[in-house]
């Protein structure tokens, strides 16, 4: 999850926005952890970091057509509270697309400036 994590830190960084940098970074990892748990095994996953004006998104697509599930609340689970956080995180929404005409989805999250 380095690579995602830096590539958030290099786009904040370049738009001025790196007082998003730690919430943008914890997104974007849980984000591509869940990808890389959840995924078809042994396929590449793909991140995107977007400034979309008044928000920056994180994209991050998979070869499985599963979508993401937000598990109910569990405080004595050791795992599972990745997209939860996220859900919190992302002020500006979040959800998940098929690909049009091809494999997989995209997850995003979108962070409100």
């Amino acid at each position: 999850m380095y690579l995602t994590r830096t590539l958030v830190t290099q786009a904040c960084e370049e738009w001025g926005l790196a007082r998003h940098d730690y919430v943008g970074r914890t997104i974007m990892s849980e984000l591509a952890t869940n990808a890389v748990v959840h995924a078809v095994e042994g396929h590449e996953v793909q991140a995107w970091v977007t400034r979309l004006g008044d928000a920056i998104e994180f994209r991050v697509w998979d070869p499985s057509h599963a979508p993401p599930v937000v598990p109910k609340a569990d405080y004595e689970a050791e795992d599972g509270r990745g997209l939860m956080m996220v859900q919190f995180l992302a002020s500006g929404g979040c959800g998940y697309r098929h690909m049009v005409g091809g494999p997989g989805k995209v997850v995003w999250a979108r962070l409100a400036l």
